[in-house]
This record gives C-alpha cells, sequence and structure tokens, in this order.
C-alpha cells in the first residue's frame, strides 16, 4: 500500500512540474535616450507618443532541445498580428524582430516600435511548443 501512495505522489507531483518546463521571459524596455527599464509582465507601461522604443525580450529554455525557435515567437498588438510598417497600428513595428543567441539555452530578441497613436495598447507575446511554450503581454499606454 505504501508502494502504490509513492507511486501516486510522484505521478502528481510529476503533473504538477510539467509547467515548469515551459520557457521563462524577461521584458527590458529601452527609451529614445537610451535608459533601460524592466517590464513585469502583464503590466503597463507608459511611452511618449512620437516616440521610438526598443523592447528587449529574453527568454531562457527551462528544457533541453527546444524544438520552437525564437522566430517563430508571435506578436499580437490587440488581437490583431503585429507588422512591420503597418501605418495603421498605433504602435508602428519599424523592424523585423531580431535574434541572438548569446548562450545555449537564451535567446535576446529586440522589437523596436514607434508610437503613433495615443492609447493604452497591448502587446502580446506568444511562444507555441510541445513543452508548454509561453503566452504573456505587456500593455503600452501612450500619451
Amino acid at each position: 500500500m505504501k508502494k502504490f501512495f509513492f507511486v501516486v505522489i510522484v505521478i502528481l507531483s510529476g503533473i504538477g512540474t510539467e509547467r515548469a518546463f515551459a520557457c521563462r521571459q524577461e521584458y527590458v524596455l529601452v527609451g529614445p535616450n537610451g535608459s533601460e527599464s524592466m517590464i513585469d509582465a502583464s503590466s503597463t507601461t507608459r511611452v511618449a507618443l512620437g516616440e521610438t522604443y526598443t523592447l528587449r525580450i529574453e527568454y531562457y529554455e527551462d528544457h533541453r532541445n527546444c524544438t520552437a525557435v525564437p522566430e517563430e515567437t508571435m506578436f499580437l498588438l490587440d488581437g490583431a498580428r503585429w507588422r512591420v510598417n503597418r501605418e495603421t497600428q498605433p504602435l508602428v513595428l519599424t523592424a523585423t524582430p531580431e535574434w541572438n543567441r548569446p548562450l545555449s539555452r537564451t535567446n535576446i530578441g529586440e522589437v523596436t516600435f514607434y508610437a503613433a497613436e495615443a492609447g493604452t495598447w497591448r502587446v502580446e507575446i506568444i511562444r507555441t511548443c510541445t513543452r508548454d511554450g509561453y503566452t504573456g503581454w505587456l500593455e503600452f499606454e501612450v500619451s
């Protein structure tokens, strides 16, 4: 009977740790003057209308052999694909996101955008992979 409970505990603890395999993300916003500030996921950050910013995304693979390459990361702006130089979007993506891999499980991407329209805009970052992936969002309040 003790073996049975031990096996059940091991199985249940494995279910709880499955989400631990998801990638971990950190965000840094680089302002027009070069200042850097950490941004918490699911938070709102103020940016100035008419200015250009760079969002640096660092993600750490918590597992080996991730099948999703960084370039497959999807960015949505208020639910629509965030596309380069789309002037109809309130935050104009000025270039394709650039990624580099300084360490074997660390990926750093930079997304540069222009704050073109006042308001509060949500950017979703989505990574889909077999190990639970990642979905997070940031809000930018443009004024």
